[in-house]
């Protein structure tokens, strides 16, 4: 199973959300219970947000019923490869429609009820019949909610309440309770849906980084809520937000997180206002290793799985000391009463009543129980008071049923239940250093017994047992056929409760709590339980050694971990324990120094030789564009998008005669996008875009004087194709432009903003007689090389959109020389290349590409994320592409950040065999460039229970796709 997924299940999560590219494949059945956002449109800071760069030539208004754009759709076809994996048969359980969409009163916009529509039927036309269609509202406003063209079966919306403010971490806003009030007035008779709900946030090129991001959607934000509609996102401008445990005081029957797990993207698949990193500040980060945030996901997660009840609550009241109902005594202390009539049950959702507060505030709460079957009013807890941090929200229950016992009431929180040997056991914790009170209805005149640690005490008064104290550790209070474990936050992260597999016919979607199950504690993951006779054979990972405590029933006597037998005796909490050993020499396990590899280069500007010769490449002859975005200046449409060309980098040639004394040109690639541009072989100059956020330069517009010395002299012809080779008197001068682009915008207002150019937006010559370009040559991905530098034949079919990589994929690579004759690619022969290192670098602009092999053979059982890392440089200004196995796995920019760590995921990079690497230098300054740091390093070391080898993904070779030619 996928790592991160398999993370993902051990929280208790179940439900993942699965985000379709028009590029991406079927994978849906490595997936347990997934919600579909499909394409054509599904936003997520990917190129064009989904939709395919080819589609940018589309002359109609994309993302409404225009007939050329529904021509394009795939809709149909995803929807028929859907339709076998739908539940029960499958792991899907819903599909969205679109994605944070507008009707067309909303937007102002004909069709778009229309095209709503029409996705609905060609998904049921193509067979999704068994599951429900739905739509993420980016706010709560009723957008197909409501009856008419284009309503889905069950309407939700999202919520961003903090925004992306990652530069401001510690700044949080206040609270919203009108959730409740938006579910009533939308669609009161659907389950409240929240489909896309903050779980981090993206960064920025120059930013703050992920790490700021995580500390401003941290564990605190997963446990309370905060919050409102940030004045710098007027898209999200609305007071109708909470999340995580005030969503549940909200009623949400279903909330989806984004991101839980962000990843990387690879292969330019990122629009432009990030980068290669997409690690979101989620609870899984983009190595894969777990953050306090998972933890705190686990321990909600395990208690709404225990708590079917709350899936039928009504809302009772809510309030503070002078608003509403008053169910504490402090005015600090915000409370939403929840209960369920058929079962009796309470849930009490506290929090602060400021997000300002850091402080703990202490108080009481008034609550409901039943003591002896009668009904009753109890101020909770009875002795001391209850505690809330600074940030921090509880839920406290009163008569909560696990198995045949109840709880009366608890202030400290419930994780889980199960029951074993008609023994009914309960996890409960609390913040370290909090006081807590649980109360019990005994089931007769039953002695209390406490194991473990002795920092809660118990006593019998007025029909119940009162249990309080300070958790530290484990404490285990048994009371006839009733066990309480109590615990510290910090301890009860540690607990697992797998539902077992092979006992029963739940299926593998059943999490409730009457599936048998056990209770784990101590490893660093449990992946599964098996049963196999008296038996338990638990799979999982460690990180050091470990002491396991399993509570389960008494038919089992032995433990196999990773199947090796452990040794285990009964501890005095009545659980099965045993020591399970981290490898010895794990630690040790060894990745090359990259400094020390022996490095080939070469030089990938061969377009600024004086003989170079351009004439197999496209000819950039379109006078005229159907985007809306018009060309500024200039005969020519330089627009890379125009030719076939849709992501990576580029190579634009443009041929005149003398005379002219320089040149002005707009270049457009996106948010933070880098240039350069060379007369004949001539460094004119370089520029960088920059980001702030959402918003920044993505156009740089330069003007380059020329001086004599660079232009072409002597009256020598030169072959230029222009319909046909023909011999030119006059000298022939070429400016050579290079850029990349930062991805492709995507289309959030349905204003085509998607089809925004990446290219050459304008070029005006400047001259005398008004001299212009003869002609315009464009280089992009797998296109013709010259043949000094590698015989590869040309074909116009291959390249661009129809590049040969169908696995890799046609956004993976660009237009640099060393892209378009394959050195990235395995088995590609640089053995003729110079030798020469990125560490000592070059001394004149221009981009160089170097290539290094490497073993790796990490050890069997071992789970060891890498990570390439570099440092930034200010003074040598430099960009830098990360090729591994030839896949483009990252986008290093030294002078703007922020990230210089990018983790390359085990399948990409082979940890038991040889690896490909190449690493691009392009230099924008005279003086070159050099790389200060390049080191792979070991990001964590786990022994695991995966597969001790992950295969390698198959993808296609150099002498597969570069059709077995040769170079030097």
């Amino acid at each position: 199973m996928n790592p991160p997924l398999t993370r993902f299940k051990g929280t208790g999560g179940s439900l993942r959300q699965m985000l379709k590219h028009s590029g991406s494949h079927n994978t849906m059945t490595s997936l347990d219970s997934i919600k579909l956002r499909e394409k054509p449109y599904i936003n997520a800071e990917v190129a064009g947000g989904g939709i395919p760069g080819w589609a940018t030539n589309i002359p109609g208004l994309a993302r409404t019923n225009a007939s050329d754009y529904k021509e394009a759709w795939i809709i149909h076809g995803f929807a028929e490869e859907t339709a076998p994996y739908q539940y029960p048969d499958g792991p899907v359980i819903a599909v969205q429609s679109e994605n944070e969409y507008a009707t067309s009163s909303q937007a102002h916009i004909p069709g778009l009820d229309q095209h709503m529509q029409e996705i609905i039927d060609t998904l049921r036309q193509g067979g999704i019949t068994k599951v429900p269609t739905i739509h993420n509202d980016k706010n709560p406003s009723g957008q197909y909610g409501q009856k008419g063209l284009g309503k889905v079966d069950l309407y939700g919306w999202d919520g961003y309440p903090l925004g992306f403010d990652c530069d401001r971490p510690e700044v949080w806003g206040e609270l919203s309770t009108q959730m409740d009030t938006s579910h009533q007035t939308w669609n009161p008779a659907e389950p409240l849906a929240l489909f896309e709900w903050q779980g981090g946030a993206f960064s920025y090129w120059s930013g703050p980084g992920y790490s700021d991001c995580y500390r401003l959607i941290n564990e605190q934000f997963a446990n309370v809520s905060s919050i409102f509609w940030p004045s710098s996102f007027p898209h999200l401008v609305k007071t109708h937000q909470v999340y995580y445990k005030n969503n549940y005081a909200s009623g949400a029957a279903l909330q989806n997180l984004y991101m839980t797990y962000g990843g990387t993207n690879w292969g330019n698949m990122h629009t432009h206002t990030i980068y290669s990193s997409y690690d979101y500040g989620a609870a899984i980060r983009e190595d894969r290793t777990p953050t306090p945030k998972y933890d705190e996901l686990k321990l909600q997660a395990y208690f709404l799985h225990a708590s079917p009840d709350y899936l039928l609550v009504q809302r009772i009241g809510n309030g503070t000391v002078g608003s509403g109902t008053a169910y504490s005594d402090s005015p600090d202390i915000y409370t939403t009463h929840l209960h369920t009539a058929q079962s009796g049950v309470n849930f009490y959702f506290v929090r602060q009543v400021t997000n300002k507060k850091i402080i703990d505030t202490n108080f009481k709460l008034k609550l409901n129980a039943t003591v002896g079957g009668r009904d009753t009013s109890l101020v909770v807890p009875q002795f001391g008071d209850m505690t809330l941090a600074g940030r921090e929200s509880k839920i406290v229950v009163s008569n909560y049923g696990f198995g045949t016992s109840k709880l009366v009431y608890s202030t400290a929180e419930v994780m889980t239940w199960a029951t074993f040997d008609k023994v009914d056991t309960v996890v409960v914790y609390a913040l370290e250093g909090q006081h807590i009170e649980v109360a019990l209805e005994p089931q007769g005149n039953k002695p209390i017994t406490i194991a473990g640690s002795r920092t809660v005490q118990a006593r019998s008064q007025q029909g119940m047992v009162i249990v309080s104290g300070i958790p530290s550790g484990i404490s285990i209070v048994s009371i006839g056929n009733a066990r309480l474990i109590i615990v510290d936050k910090k301890t009860a992260a540690g607990f697992w409760a797998p539902r077992l597999q092979g006992i029963g016919d739940h299926t593998q979607y059943d999490v409730s709590p009457d599936v048998p199950s056990v209770l784990i504690h101590g490893p660093y993951l449990v992946r599964d339980v098996a049963v196999k006779g008296s038996t338990l054979a638990l799979t999982g990972d460690l990180n050091t050694t470990t002491t396991i405590d399993i509570f389960a029933p008494s038919q089992f006597h032995s433990i196999t971990w990773n199947g090796k037998v452990i040794h285990v005796t009964r501890s005095e909490l009545g659980s099965l324990r045993g020591d399970v050993q981290f490898p010895k020499g794990l630690g040790g396990a060894q990745v090359p120094d990259l400094e020390s590899l022996q490095w080939r280069c070469k030089d990938s500007l061969p377009e600024l030789s004086s003989d170079f010769d351009d004439s197999n490449w496209i000819s950039a002859n379109k006078t005229s564009t159907a985007r809306p975005q018009r060309p500024f200046d200039g005969k020519f449409v330089l627009y890379s998008s125009e030719y076939g060309y849709h992501s990576g980098q580029w190579v634009w040639r443009g041929h005149f005669t003398a005379p002219a004394s320089g040149v002005e040109l707009s270049i457009q690639g996106g948010f933070s996008f880098g240039y350069s541009v060379f007369l004949n072989s001539h460094f004119l100059g370089s520029g960088q875009g920059s980001s702030h956020s959402q918003d920044g330069v993505d156009i740089l517009s330069p003007v380059f004087n020329f001086t004599s010395d660079q232009l072409v002299d002597g009256d020598n012809g030169s072959m230029l194709y222009v319909d046909g080779p023909r011999m030119l008197s006059d000298a022939l001068t070429v400016l050579t432009v290079i850029h990349d682009s930062t991805g492709m915008n995507q289309d959030y207002n349905i204003n085509d903003e998607h089809k925004a150019p990446r290219g050459i937006r304008g070029y005006r010559l400047i001259s005398d007689d008004g001299a212009d370009f003869i002609q315009w040559r464009l280089a992009g991905s797998t296109f013709y090389c010259p043949e000094e530098y590698g015989d590869i034949t040309y074909d116009s079919d291959v390249g661009g959109e129809n590049a040969p990589d169908h696995v890799r994929g046609p956004y993976n690579e660009g237009g640099w020389w060393f892209e378009r004759v394959g050195a990235h690619l395995p088995g590609f022969d640089a053995t003729n290349w110079d030798a020469c290192s990125p560490f000592q670098g070059i001394n004149h602009p221009g981009v160089v590409a170097y290539r290094t092999t490497f073993e790796l053979d990490l050890p069997a059982g071992s789970d060891i994320p890498l990570a390439f890392d570099f440092v930034l440089d200010s003074d040598s200004p430099h960009r830098v592409l990360i090729y591994v196995n030839g896949w483009q796995f990252g986008r290093f920019v030294s002078t703007l950040g922020p990230q210089t760590s990018y983790p390359i995921p085990e399948g990409i990079l082979n940890h038991h065999g040889q690896n490909d690497v190449l690493i691009s230098l392009w230099a924008l300054q005279p003086q070159g460039a050099k790389l200060k740091q390049l080191q792979l390093n070991k990001r964590a070391t786990i022994s695991s229970s995966k597969s001790a080898k992950v295969n390698v993904v198959d993808a296609p070779n150099w002498q597969e796709l570069r059709r077995g030619s040769t170079t030097n």
